[in-house]
């Protein structure tokens, strides 16, 4: 009675202890998989293979990988799948690109005597006394109004470059929000740095990208530019009916009206800046807040051997267009998946070799009647079929029981042989078997004498020995034929 409820008891306990979970972790930057066995909340354990005999509760993990992808899991069986597409990201520095047309202004002022200065043959002294106060005013004014025109296209094309910048940096944060190459902690500090040199103090306080004005700066600058040049050329034109005359003027002029035409080509760039800045910062702040670890549940059976998980960017388009990346891409990434199974029952044939103690040795008698012993058989080939169980296991070592019977080949025992024992496998879906143990058969032993005893007879007989039973050992190669050609 006692037994019955300890039975009961351990089949109770079966049912309520909770199901052994597992953990497949997959870092996709460093294409690492790992398995674990968890224990208890925090307590977790490597292992090898997953046991789908105990347990279907298999969580992946999936490390670096951020939110801007939508992911769906799929099983192969049985085959292997194509490799993955990788999109490389997009990364550069904002700081080291330029727009053609944009070079660099030299925002050294001009004065009057430099503008007006006269060929070395000429006399200073007779045009200085013959200048009148109007010429003077209209030189000076020339001066001053060149000097501020310079100092406008200065301030359009440093808020051009921003909003030059801005397209960078926008390209660079949506190259790295939508990389699966990088860990998650380089993705964070790469998007920290480069928004950084952008917008200083982003990093702290991102609310600074969105309080920047360039907008307005290069509308102003827009402006500023086009009235300094009007109010440039307004001096310039009086310069006929005053009697002035200078080649570098004219150089001057010239050259202000080319800038002049570059500023009313960008003009239209302009509208962009908002659109951008708000962009930035949602990807920013998009970066910063994602997580990069993800857990998705896996219902895998016997016959999975990997998992294909496929990477669903969620882009809009004129980001996708930006990356040159269609917003129904996917990326595809393979994670093998390797088990053990349940239990399994399988029979081989082959050959075994068997050894007793009492095969070891022949007796006879010697010519001066003593009994004598000399080596004999040390093995004794059977052929044998096994019936074997065992757990399959997609790596590492695998092994189980063995039981069989087996018939000597040859020689006067022709015993059955019964054999128990271990058996390691070999090759894809186990078809060649390697068998060692315990084998008991039935032998003949020398009864009533032992060597160097003296007797009146010549040579022994059959009554000379009886038949018992004798446990000896065996080694076996065995072979499945019907999964030697398997693909599986």
């Amino acid at each position: 009675m006692k037994a019955c409820w300890a039975v009961l008891g351990l089949v109770l306990c079966n049912f309520t202890l909770p199901a052994q979970q597992h953990l497949i972790r997959y870092d996709i930057a460093g294409e690492h998989v790992s398995y674990f066995k968890i224990r208890k909340p925090g307590d977790t354990v490597t292992i090898s293979v997953l046991p789908v005999s105990k347990t279907n509760r298999v969580n992946l993990q999936l490390v670096n990988a951020a939110n801007s992808y939508q992911r769906r899991v799929t099983y192969i069986n049985r085959e292997e799948a194509p490799e993955a597409i990788i999109i490389p990201g997009l990364g550069s520095n904002p700081a080291q690109h330029l727009v053609s047309g944009l070079a660099a202004i030299d925002p050294q002022l001009m004065n009057a005597a430099d503008i007006f200065k006269k060929q070395e043959n000429d006399n200073k002294m007779v045009e200085l006394e013959a200048e009148t106060s109007q010429q003077k005013a209209a030189k000076l004014a020339f001066a001053s109004r060149y000097n501020e025109f310079t100092a406008a296209i200065s301030q359009w094309r440093s808020a051009v470059l921003f909003e030059q910048n801005c397209q960078l940096l926008w390209k660079d944060l949506a190259g790295l929000r939508y990389s699966l190459q990088e860990p998650a902690l380089q993705v964070k500090r790469a998007a920290r740095e480069k928004t950084e040199m952008v917008f200083p103090g982003a990093g702290e306080n991102p609310s600074v990208i969105l309080l920047n004005n360039n907008a307005d700066n290069l509308n102003s600058a827009v402006t500023a530019v086009r009235n300094k040049f009007s109010a440039l050329f307004q001096t310039y034109n009086s310069f006929s009916n005053l009697d002035i005359e200078s080649p570098v003027a004219d150089s001057l002029i010239k050259e202000a009206q080319g800038r002049t035409g570059l500023v009313n080509t960008n003009t239209g760039t302009a509208k962009g800046p908002d659109a951008v800045v708000n962009r930035i910062s949602e990807l920013f702040r998009q970066i910063q807040n994602d997580h990069y670890t993800q857990l998705t549940t896996l219902d895998i059976s016997r016959k999975t051997i990997m998992a294909e998980i496929d990477f669903i960017p969620l882009i809009d388009s004129v980001t996708a267009d930006a990356l040159n990346m269609g917003q129904r891409d996917t990326i595809k990434r393979l994670v093998p998946i390797f088990k053990k199974e349940p239990l399994r029952f399988r029979n081989t044939f082959g050959f075994s070799f068997v050894s007793y103690a009492e095969n070891r040795w022949h007796y006879f008698v010697t010519p001066d009647s003593l009994i004598a012993r000399e080596t004999a058989d040390q093995f004794q080939p059977v052929v044998v079929t096994y019936l074997h169980f065992y757990a399959p296991r997609d790596r590492g070592f695998r092994w189980g029981g063995t039981f069989g019977a087996g018939v000597p080949v040859g020689g006067d025992n022709s015993k059955l042989n019964i054999m128990l024992g271990l058996s390691t496998y070999l090759g894809k879906n186990d078809p060649v078997c390697i068998s060692a143990g315990l084998a008991g058969t039935q032998v003949k032993k020398l009864s009533g004498w032992k060597t160097g005893d003296k007797v009146s007879f010549s040579s022994l007989s059959s009554n000379d020995y009886s038949t018992v039973y004798r446990l000896g050992y065996f080694f076996a190669l065995t072979f499945n034929p019907g999964n030697l050609n398997l693909k599986d």
